[in-house]
Protein backbone atom coordinates (compact mmCIF):
# COMPACT_ATOMS: atom_id res chain seq x y z
CA UNK A 1 0.00 0.00 0.00
CA UNK A 2 2.68 2.36 0.85
CA UNK A 3 4.66 1.50 -2.44
CA UNK A 4 1.46 2.46 -4.16
CA UNK A 5 0.81 5.75 -2.25
CA UNK A 6 4.64 6.66 -3.12
CA UNK A 7 4.27 6.14 -6.68
CA UNK A 8 1.07 8.20 -6.86
CA UNK A 9 3.23 10.94 -5.44
CA UNK A 10 6.15 10.52 -8.31
CA UNK A 11 4.01 10.09 -10.80
CA UNK A 12 1.75 13.25 -9.55
CA UNK A 13 4.67 15.53 -9.23
CA UNK A 14 6.46 14.24 -12.46
CA UNK A 15 2.83 15.26 -14.11
CA UNK A 16 2.79 18.67 -12.84
CA UNK A 17 6.41 19.18 -13.85
CA UNK A 18 5.91 18.00 -17.58
CA UNK A 19 2.38 20.51 -17.58
CA UNK A 20 4.23 23.64 -16.58
CA UNK A 21 7.24 23.12 -18.57
CA UNK A 22 5.14 22.30 -21.74
CA UNK A 23 3.13 25.30 -20.57
CA UNK A 24 5.92 27.44 -20.32
CA UNK A 25 6.77 26.77 -24.23
CA UNK A 26 3.22 26.48 -25.27
CA UNK A 27 2.32 29.91 -23.85
CA UNK A 28 3.40 32.88 -25.54
CA UNK A 29 5.92 35.62 -23.36
CA UNK A 30 4.10 38.74 -21.77
CA UNK A 31 5.92 42.04 -22.03
CA UNK A 32 3.88 43.83 -19.25
CA UNK A 33 1.79 42.24 -15.98
CA UNK A 34 -0.98 44.73 -15.71
CA UNK A 35 -1.26 43.06 -11.92
CA UNK A 36 2.33 44.45 -11.16
CA UNK A 37 2.23 47.49 -13.39
CA UNK A 38 5.55 46.49 -14.54
CA UNK A 39 7.44 45.30 -17.33
CA UNK A 40 8.31 41.56 -17.29
CA UNK A 41 11.81 40.00 -18.63
CA UNK A 42 12.28 39.00 -22.15
CA UNK A 43 14.42 35.96 -23.01
CA UNK A 44 18.18 37.36 -22.75
CA UNK A 45 20.15 36.72 -25.41
CA UNK A 46 23.68 35.30 -24.30
CA UNK A 47 27.22 37.28 -24.93
CA UNK A 48 30.40 35.27 -23.86
CA UNK A 49 31.08 38.34 -21.31
CA UNK A 50 28.19 37.70 -19.42
CA UNK A 51 28.12 34.15 -19.76
CA UNK A 52 31.18 33.65 -18.07
CA UNK A 53 30.59 36.31 -15.58
CA UNK A 54 27.10 34.82 -14.16
CA UNK A 55 25.17 37.84 -15.70
CA UNK A 56 23.42 35.97 -17.89
CA UNK A 57 22.61 33.10 -15.29
CA UNK A 58 20.93 35.88 -13.18
CA UNK A 59 19.04 37.27 -15.94
CA UNK A 60 17.68 34.04 -17.13
CA UNK A 61 16.65 33.13 -13.35
CA UNK A 62 14.70 36.62 -13.48
CA UNK A 63 13.34 35.75 -17.16
CA UNK A 64 11.98 32.27 -15.94
CA UNK A 65 10.53 33.80 -12.88
CA UNK A 66 8.94 36.45 -14.43
CA UNK A 67 7.37 33.98 -17.21
CA UNK A 68 6.28 31.21 -15.46
CA UNK A 69 2.86 30.00 -15.97
CA UNK A 70 -0.29 31.43 -13.59
CA UNK A 71 2.42 34.01 -12.25
CA UNK A 72 -0.11 36.49 -11.26
CA UNK A 73 -2.72 33.52 -9.60
CA UNK A 74 0.61 32.62 -7.36
CA UNK A 75 1.35 35.81 -6.50
CA UNK A 76 -1.81 36.73 -5.22
CA UNK A 77 -1.72 33.54 -3.62
CA UNK A 78 1.34 34.18 -1.93
CA UNK A 79 0.46 37.89 -0.73
CA UNK A 80 -3.08 36.35 0.74
CA UNK A 81 -1.06 33.68 2.52
CA UNK A 82 0.72 36.66 3.97
CA UNK A 83 -2.11 38.22 5.59
CA UNK A 84 -3.77 34.84 6.46
CA UNK A 85 -0.93 33.95 8.61
CA UNK A 86 -1.07 38.00 10.48
CA UNK A 87 2.29 38.70 8.37
CA UNK A 88 1.19 41.81 7.10
CA UNK A 89 3.69 42.28 5.05
CA UNK A 90 4.51 41.17 1.57
CA UNK A 91 7.07 42.04 -0.82
CA UNK A 92 8.27 44.76 1.51
CA UNK A 93 4.79 46.18 1.39
CA UNK A 94 3.80 46.59 5.25
CA UNK A 95 0.11 46.15 5.31
CA UNK A 96 -2.98 48.12 7.31
CA UNK A 97 -6.20 48.52 5.93
CA UNK A 98 -5.86 52.22 5.25
CA UNK A 99 -2.22 52.30 4.16
CA UNK A 100 0.21 50.38 2.59
CA UNK A 101 4.00 51.59 2.79
CA UNK A 102 7.25 50.44 1.16
CA UNK A 103 10.22 49.31 3.93
CA UNK A 104 12.34 47.50 1.68
CA UNK A 105 14.79 49.20 -0.95
CA UNK A 106 18.09 48.39 -3.09
CA UNK A 107 20.15 50.76 -0.86
CA UNK A 108 23.06 52.47 -2.15
CA UNK A 109 25.89 51.58 -0.27
CA UNK A 110 29.00 52.89 -2.43
CA UNK A 111 29.54 52.54 -5.88
CA UNK A 112 30.78 49.07 -6.38
CA UNK A 113 27.85 48.16 -3.83
CA UNK A 114 24.02 47.96 -4.13
CA UNK A 115 22.50 46.83 -0.91
CA UNK A 116 19.40 44.68 -2.52
CA UNK A 117 15.78 44.77 -0.20
CA UNK A 118 17.10 46.30 2.66
CA UNK A 119 15.59 48.68 5.28
CA UNK A 120 19.04 49.46 6.36
CA UNK A 121 20.24 52.99 5.78
CA UNK A 122 23.85 54.01 4.63
CA UNK A 123 23.73 57.22 6.53
CA UNK A 124 27.51 57.92 5.67
CA UNK A 125 26.78 58.04 1.82
CA UNK A 126 23.99 59.79 2.60
CA UNK A 127 26.08 62.44 4.51
CA UNK A 128 28.66 62.46 1.51
CA UNK A 129 26.21 62.91 -0.96
CA UNK A 130 24.44 66.10 1.16
CA UNK A 131 27.65 67.71 1.71
CA UNK A 132 28.39 67.60 -2.35
CA UNK A 133 25.03 69.21 -2.84
CA UNK A 134 25.72 71.84 -0.54
CA UNK A 135 28.98 72.76 -2.12
CA UNK A 136 26.84 72.64 -5.67
CA UNK A 137 24.47 75.54 -3.88
CA UNK A 138 27.37 77.44 -2.61
CA UNK A 139 28.43 77.70 -6.45
CA UNK A 140 25.25 78.57 -7.58
CA UNK A 141 24.59 82.15 -8.88
CA UNK A 142 20.99 82.04 -7.90
CA UNK A 143 18.75 81.68 -5.53
CA UNK A 144 18.14 77.38 -4.69
CA UNK A 145 14.89 75.78 -2.67
CA UNK A 146 15.33 72.30 -1.90
CA UNK A 147 12.31 70.06 -1.23
CA UNK A 148 13.53 65.95 -0.58
CA UNK A 149 9.67 64.70 -0.34
CA UNK A 150 10.08 61.86 2.43
CA UNK A 151 9.21 58.33 1.87
CA UNK A 152 5.53 56.74 3.14
CA UNK A 153 6.95 54.73 5.19
CA UNK A 154 8.59 58.06 6.82
CA UNK A 155 5.07 60.06 7.19
CA UNK A 156 2.62 56.74 7.87
CA UNK A 157 5.25 55.65 10.70
CA UNK A 158 2.56 56.00 13.63
CA UNK A 159 0.50 53.24 11.74
CA UNK A 160 2.80 50.49 12.28
CA UNK A 161 4.64 48.46 15.07
CA UNK A 162 8.05 48.64 11.94
CA UNK A 163 10.90 50.06 13.44
CA UNK A 164 12.78 52.44 11.26
CA UNK A 165 15.67 51.68 11.17
CA UNK A 166 18.10 55.33 11.00
CA UNK A 167 14.66 56.48 9.45
CA UNK A 168 14.70 60.00 11.53
CA UNK A 169 18.38 60.20 11.08
CA UNK A 170 18.49 60.34 7.29
CA UNK A 171 16.10 64.10 8.34
CA UNK A 172 18.20 65.19 11.10
CA UNK A 173 21.15 64.84 8.25
CA UNK A 174 19.65 67.07 5.77
CA UNK A 175 18.73 69.77 8.34
CA UNK A 176 22.44 69.71 9.60
CA UNK A 177 23.98 68.88 6.36
CA UNK A 178 22.59 71.69 4.24
CA UNK A 179 23.48 75.37 4.88
CA UNK A 180 20.86 78.35 4.30
CA UNK A 181 22.06 78.11 0.65
CA UNK A 182 20.78 75.24 0.26
CA UNK A 183 17.14 76.51 1.16
CA UNK A 184 15.63 73.59 2.78
CA UNK A 185 12.37 72.57 2.99
CA UNK A 186 11.79 70.40 6.06
CA UNK A 187 8.28 68.45 4.23
CA UNK A 188 8.68 65.39 6.57
CA UNK A 189 7.51 67.62 9.34
CA UNK A 190 4.82 69.65 7.06
CA UNK A 191 3.35 66.72 5.87
CA UNK A 192 3.50 64.15 8.79
CA UNK A 193 1.82 66.44 10.94
CA UNK A 194 -1.00 66.91 8.22
CA UNK A 195 -1.06 62.87 7.67
CA UNK A 196 -1.40 62.51 11.65
CA UNK A 197 -4.74 65.16 11.84
CA UNK A 198 -5.94 62.52 9.16
CA UNK A 199 -5.73 65.24 6.39
CA UNK A 200 -5.24 63.42 2.85
CA UNK A 201 -1.49 64.38 1.95
CA UNK A 202 -0.13 60.57 1.00
CA UNK A 203 -1.67 58.36 -1.55
CA UNK A 204 -2.87 55.28 0.12
CA UNK A 205 -1.39 52.97 -2.80
CA UNK A 206 1.68 54.96 -3.83
CA UNK A 207 4.59 56.26 -2.97
CA UNK A 208 3.85 59.74 -4.19
CA UNK A 209 1.63 62.42 -2.19
CA UNK A 210 -1.41 63.61 -3.10
CA UNK A 211 -2.30 66.71 -5.19
CA UNK A 212 -3.26 68.22 -1.69
CA UNK A 213 -0.03 67.53 -0.09
CA UNK A 214 1.91 68.66 -3.09
CA UNK A 215 -0.29 72.02 -2.75
CA UNK A 216 1.08 72.79 0.67
CA UNK A 217 4.76 72.51 -0.61
CA UNK A 218 3.95 74.63 -3.15
CA UNK A 219 2.90 76.88 -0.59
CA UNK A 220 6.18 76.58 1.16
CA UNK A 221 8.35 77.02 -1.59
CA UNK A 222 6.61 80.15 -2.90
CA UNK A 223 7.38 81.39 0.57
CA UNK A 224 11.04 80.58 0.26
CA UNK A 225 10.95 82.00 -2.95
CA UNK A 226 9.57 86.03 -1.84
CA UNK A 227 6.09 85.17 -3.54
CA UNK A 228 4.12 84.21 -0.82
CA UNK A 229 1.52 87.49 -2.15
CA UNK A 230 1.07 85.21 -4.92
CA UNK A 231 -0.13 82.15 -4.28
CA UNK A 232 -3.03 80.52 -5.38
CA UNK A 233 -5.83 80.54 -3.13
CA UNK A 234 -7.22 76.44 -2.41
CA UNK A 235 -10.69 77.36 -2.90
CA UNK A 236 -9.94 79.08 -6.85
CA UNK A 237 -8.89 75.53 -7.98
CA UNK A 238 -12.19 73.01 -9.85
CA UNK A 239 -11.03 69.83 -8.32
CA UNK A 240 -12.12 66.39 -10.73
CA UNK A 241 -11.89 63.25 -8.78
CA UNK A 242 -10.43 60.47 -10.19
CA UNK A 243 -12.07 57.26 -8.18
CA UNK A 244 -10.60 53.70 -7.57
CA UNK A 245 -6.51 54.65 -8.51
CA UNK A 246 -4.35 51.94 -7.52
CA UNK A 247 -0.69 52.84 -7.12
CA UNK A 248 2.69 51.58 -7.74
CA UNK A 249 2.74 50.48 -4.57
CA UNK A 250 -0.36 48.38 -4.36
CA UNK A 251 1.15 46.56 -7.54
CA UNK A 252 3.98 45.63 -5.80
CA UNK A 253 2.23 43.87 -2.96
CA UNK A 254 -0.34 42.18 -4.81
CA UNK A 255 -2.98 42.02 -1.21
CA UNK A 256 -6.19 40.74 -1.84
CA UNK A 257 -8.33 44.17 -0.48
CA UNK A 258 -6.75 47.21 0.47
CA UNK A 259 -8.58 50.89 0.62
CA UNK A 260 -7.92 52.62 -2.83
CA UNK A 261 -7.27 56.00 -3.46
CA UNK A 262 -8.69 59.03 -4.81
CA UNK A 263 -6.58 60.79 -7.41
CA UNK A 264 -7.25 64.49 -7.96
CA UNK A 265 -6.56 66.73 -11.05
CA UNK A 266 -6.84 70.42 -9.83
CA UNK A 267 -8.33 72.90 -12.34
CA UNK A 268 -7.92 76.61 -12.85
CA UNK A 269 -9.67 78.66 -15.77
CA UNK A 270 -6.48 79.29 -17.39
CA UNK A 271 -5.31 75.74 -17.82
CA UNK A 272 -5.10 76.33 -21.57
CA UNK A 273 -3.30 78.99 -22.06
CA UNK A 274 -0.48 77.17 -21.39
CA UNK A 275 2.25 75.23 -23.59
CA UNK A 276 3.78 72.45 -22.54
CA UNK A 277 6.91 70.50 -24.41
CA UNK A 278 7.95 67.57 -23.31
CA UNK A 279 11.17 66.17 -25.03
CA UNK A 280 10.21 68.20 -28.34
CA UNK A 281 6.51 67.13 -28.34
CA UNK A 282 3.86 69.49 -27.68
CA UNK A 283 1.41 68.10 -25.19
CA UNK A 284 -1.72 70.48 -25.35
CA UNK A 285 -1.83 70.50 -21.40
CA UNK A 286 -0.75 70.12 -18.34
CA UNK A 287 -2.65 66.39 -18.25
CA UNK A 288 -2.55 64.08 -20.60
CA UNK A 289 -5.89 62.29 -19.64
CA UNK A 290 -5.68 59.08 -21.87
CA UNK A 291 -3.31 57.42 -18.70
CA UNK A 292 -6.64 57.32 -16.87
CA UNK A 293 -7.80 54.66 -18.76
CA UNK A 294 -4.41 52.79 -17.72
CA UNK A 295 -2.82 50.97 -14.71
CA UNK A 296 -0.60 54.28 -14.55
CA UNK A 297 -2.71 56.95 -14.20
CA UNK A 298 -0.43 59.11 -12.15
CA UNK A 299 0.99 59.79 -15.54
CA UNK A 300 -1.81 62.19 -16.04
CA UNK A 301 0.53 64.83 -14.46
CA UNK A 302 2.69 66.20 -17.44
CA UNK A 303 2.89 62.32 -19.40
CA UNK A 304 5.32 61.11 -16.71
CA UNK A 305 8.69 62.11 -16.15
CA UNK A 306 10.67 63.41 -18.83
CA UNK A 307 14.26 64.50 -19.76
CA UNK A 308 13.33 67.87 -20.58
CA UNK A 309 9.95 69.63 -19.95
CA UNK A 310 9.56 73.15 -21.05
CA UNK A 311 6.38 75.34 -20.08
CA UNK A 312 4.75 78.95 -20.96
CA UNK A 313 2.16 80.96 -20.59
CA UNK A 314 1.49 81.96 -23.88
CA UNK A 315 1.49 85.97 -24.60
CA UNK A 316 3.79 86.18 -21.30
CA UNK A 317 7.11 87.20 -20.63
CA UNK A 318 7.72 86.13 -17.11
CA UNK A 319 10.88 84.45 -15.25
CA UNK A 320 12.51 80.96 -15.51
CA UNK A 321 12.52 78.63 -12.96
CA UNK A 322 14.55 75.71 -13.64
CA UNK A 323 13.69 72.18 -11.36
CA UNK A 324 15.90 69.27 -10.98
CA UNK A 325 13.32 66.58 -10.31
CA UNK A 326 11.91 63.34 -9.96
CA UNK A 327 8.66 62.19 -10.64
CA UNK A 328 7.28 64.08 -7.11
CA UNK A 329 7.76 67.16 -9.23
CA UNK A 330 4.81 65.94 -11.91
CA UNK A 331 1.75 66.90 -9.88
CA UNK A 332 3.60 69.79 -8.41
CA UNK A 333 4.84 71.53 -11.53
CA UNK A 334 0.96 73.32 -12.51
CA UNK A 335 0.79 74.99 -9.39
CA UNK A 336 4.27 76.58 -10.12
CA UNK A 337 3.64 77.38 -13.66
CA UNK A 338 1.06 79.52 -12.61
CA UNK A 339 4.06 81.85 -11.51
CA UNK A 340 7.00 81.08 -13.49
CA UNK A 341 8.01 79.68 -17.05
CA UNK A 342 9.34 76.20 -16.51
CA UNK A 343 12.19 74.36 -17.59
CA UNK A 344 12.23 70.88 -15.97
CA UNK A 345 14.86 68.12 -16.46
CA UNK A 346 15.59 64.75 -14.97
CA UNK A 347 17.81 64.88 -11.90
CA UNK A 348 18.78 61.25 -12.76
CA UNK A 349 19.88 62.15 -16.06
CA UNK A 350 21.04 66.47 -15.69
CA UNK A 351 23.69 66.34 -13.85
CA UNK A 352 24.71 70.33 -15.56
CA UNK A 353 22.57 72.40 -13.55
CA UNK A 354 24.28 75.27 -13.25
CA UNK A 355 24.99 75.75 -16.94
CA UNK A 356 21.25 75.22 -17.45
CA UNK A 357 20.39 78.26 -15.32
CA UNK A 358 22.88 79.96 -17.18
CA UNK A 359 21.86 78.91 -20.81
CA UNK A 360 17.78 79.84 -19.59
CA UNK A 361 18.60 82.92 -17.38
CA UNK A 362 16.82 81.15 -14.24
CA UNK A 363 15.81 83.46 -11.86
CA UNK A 364 15.94 80.45 -9.50
CA UNK A 365 16.69 77.10 -9.09
CA UNK A 366 14.33 73.97 -7.44
CA UNK A 367 15.49 70.40 -7.06
CA UNK A 368 12.42 67.72 -5.94
CA UNK A 369 14.02 64.62 -5.46
CA UNK A 370 12.20 61.89 -3.03
CA UNK A 371 14.47 60.44 -0.24
CA UNK A 372 13.93 57.59 -1.34
CA UNK A 373 16.08 58.40 -4.25
CA UNK A 374 18.98 59.39 -2.29
CA UNK A 375 19.26 56.45 -0.01
CA UNK A 376 19.46 54.16 -3.40
CA UNK A 377 21.06 56.23 -5.69
CA UNK A 378 24.30 58.55 -5.75
CA UNK A 379 22.52 61.12 -7.74
CA UNK A 380 21.76 64.45 -5.35
CA UNK A 381 25.38 64.28 -5.13
CA UNK A 382 26.39 64.62 -8.36
CA UNK A 383 24.81 67.87 -9.45
CA UNK A 384 27.01 70.70 -10.53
Amino acid sequence: MQHKLNLITVISFCTVLFLLAALFVILPDRSFSEQENRSLAAFPIPDADSFFSGEYASRINVYFADQFPFRDWLVKLKSTAELLFAKNENNGVLYHPDQLAVRDFNTYKSRLHIAEDTDRIYLDTVRAQLELYDTFAQSLDVPLVTVLPPRTIDVTESLYSYDRPDGDAVFELMSGCLSDKCGYIDTLSLIRDCFDRDEYVMYRTDHHWTTYGAYLVYCEIMKQLGKESSVIPYDSFEIECINDFSGTTASRANFPSYRKDTLEIWHLPDDEEYSVVTDGVELGGFYSTDYLSTGDKYSVFLDGTHQLTEIKKIGENRETLLIAKDSFANCLIPFLAREYDIVAVNLHTYTGVSPLAEQYHAAAVLVVYNTENIITTPDLGNLK
